[in-house]
C-alpha cells in the first residue's frame, strides 16, 4: 500500500517536470503564480517526508525491517531526485526573473539620471550663452565709446563710483574704535 503511494507520488513529481517543461510561458509568470508554484513544491516536499515516514513505521511491522527501510529509502531517494530537478527549475527561473526585474529597476534610475543630468547641462548652456551675449554687448558698448570724449567721461565715472564703493566698505568693515586724541604738550 505505502509502495503505491510513494509511486504514485514519483509518477506525480515526473509529469509535473514534464508539464512544467512544456507548458513554461514566454513572459514571467505572474506573482500569484509563482507563489503558487512555489507552495506547490513545498506541499509535495512535506507530503514525500510524510510518506517516507509512514512506510518507515509500516517497516516495523514486518519481519525484515532492514530491507523493507532500504527500499523505502531507495523510493524516497528517487522522488527526491525528481522533486529536486523541478525545485532546480523552479528557483532558477525566479533568480532570472529577479535578476531582470533588478535589471530594469537600475535601467529606470539611470534613465532619470541622464535625464536631470540632461537637463542640468541644457540649463547651463542656456545661461552660458547669456553670459556671453551680455558680455559681447557690454564689449560692443566700450569699444564704440572708447576714443570719444563722452567714453572717456563714462569711464571716470565708472572708475569715480568704484572708488567711492571700495572707500565705504573700507568703513563699514572698519570695527575699531577711533584712537584717543593725543595729550597737549605743557611747556
Amino acid at each position: 500500500m505505502m509502495k503505491k503511494i510513494f509511486l504514485s507520488l514519483c509518477a506525480a513529481c515526473v509529469w509535473t517536470v514534464s508539464f512544467a517543461q512544456t507548458q513554461m510561458p514566454a513572459s514571467a509568470p505572474s506573482i500569484e503564480a509563482r507563489q503558487a508554484e512555489g507552495q506547490r513544491l513545498s506541499a509535495l516536499r512535506q507530503n514525500l517526508e510524510d510518506t517516507y515516514q509512514q512506510e518507515l513505521k509500516a517497516c516495523y511491522q514486518n519481519f525484515d525491517v532492514t530491507s523493507c527501510r532500504i527500499q523505502a529509502r531507495e523510493r524516497r531517494i528517487q522522488a527526491n531526485a525528481a522533486l529536486r530537478k523541478e525545485e532546480l527549475r523552479y528557483n532558477a527561473a525566479e533568480r532570472r526573473i529577479q535578476a531582470d526585474e533588478a535589471v530594469q529597476r537600475t535601467e529606470e534610475k539611470t534613465s532619470e539620471a541622464k535625464t536631470k543630468e540632461a537637463q542640468a547641462h541644457r540649463a547651463q548652456a542656456i545661461q552660458a550663452g547669456k553670459d556671453r551675449a551680455d558680455a559681447n554687448a557690454q564689449k560692443q558698448i566700450e569699444h564704440e565709446l572708447q576714443g570719444t570724449k563722452r567714453g572717456e567721461y563714462e569711464q571716470k565715472q565708472r572708475e569715480a563710483a568704484q572708488h567711492r564703493a571700495d572707500v565705504e566698505k573700507k568703513l563699514r568693515e572698519r570695527t575699531k574704535e577711533p584712537a584717543a586724541p593725543l595729550p597737549v604738550p605743557s611747556r
